[in-house]
């Protein structure tokens, strides 16, 4: 998964002015996110730092990027150094975190969807479980798995979606971006709603919740209602959200 992204810093920076992700995509996070003041925050496959940088402004107290690539944190790191927030950056792969945690909340923008198998993918969601605090909270967007199977469906948001049919679980799909200077394809995998919360069931997750992405107000006086209904009528991601389920207290013996 990191070597498609090793030499793709700079320009996966620059998606991030895409009006899709600036007025869309964002927004639609931090709602979801919410007041995130005092909380421990781990960005996963967090690329160049522009979700571990807005998770810092948005309050949170302590925020780790992790990602596997070194060629997308050296931009990150870049950053840091320029704007010194205090975020931390580490090279590991998500289902093998480490001694990092306990977090209270871990985000994951586009991560899922690289998991390359289906073994790849319950390691991934118990790598997440395994640095959360017994109550903590998994917040990431995975692949529609609805997303249209019209490759131009997408452009006039500054990108393209390619899917195999017939679609299933591990079926690839390519997104081109195509937006001003900037130019990259990048594969993934498309898995089901039930795959992703028997995965994230596995891993100890529960009350799992999907949402849909919507436009700002801004992004609606900016741009109009009308250039954002193609995309909410059949988005290319979700939000999906849940929460780790605490063990189960062992039952108490008296004597």
């Amino acid at each position: 998964m990191s070597e498609q992204f090793t030499t793709l810093g700079q320009a996966y920076e620059e998606t991030h002015t895409m009006p899709f992700r600036h007025y869309m995509e964002t927004p639609s996070v931090l709602e979801r996110l919410g007041d995130l003041r005092g909380l421990s925050v781990l960005d996963i496959g967090c690329g160049s730092g522009a979700y571990t940088r807005l998770l810092k402004r948005s309050g949170a107290d302590r925020v780790v990027g992790l990602d596997a690539s070194e060629g997308m944190l050296e931009m990150a790191r870049w950053r840091e150094a320029h704007e010194k927030l205090g975020v931390e950056y580490v090279c590991r792969d998500v289902a093998d975190t480490g001694p990092l945690g306990p977090f209270d909340l871990v985000v994951g923008v586009y991560v899922l969807p690289y998991a390359e198998s289906i073994e790849r993918l319950y390691a991934m969601c118990r790598g997440v479980a395994s640095v959360l605090t017994a109550r903590g909270r998994f917040v990431t967007l995975p692949l529609n798995p609805e997303l249209s199977l019209d490759p131009s469906w997408y452009t006039p948001y500054g990108f393209t979606m390619r899917s195999e049919v017939p679609r299933g679980d591990g079926t690839p799909a390519v997104l081109t971006v195509d937006f001003a200077e900037t130019r990259f394809s990048v594969s993934s995998q498309q898995w089901s709603r039930d795959t992703y919360e028997q995965a994230l069931s596995e891993a100890g997750f529960a009350a799992t919740q999907w949402d849909e992405l919507r436009p700002s107000a801004q992004g609606v006086a900016e741009h109009g209602r009308d250039f954002w209904q193609r995309y909410v009528i059949c988005p290319h991601a979700l939000i999906l959200d849940c929460r780790k389920q605490p063990p189960t207290a062992a039952p108490q013996v008296h004597p």
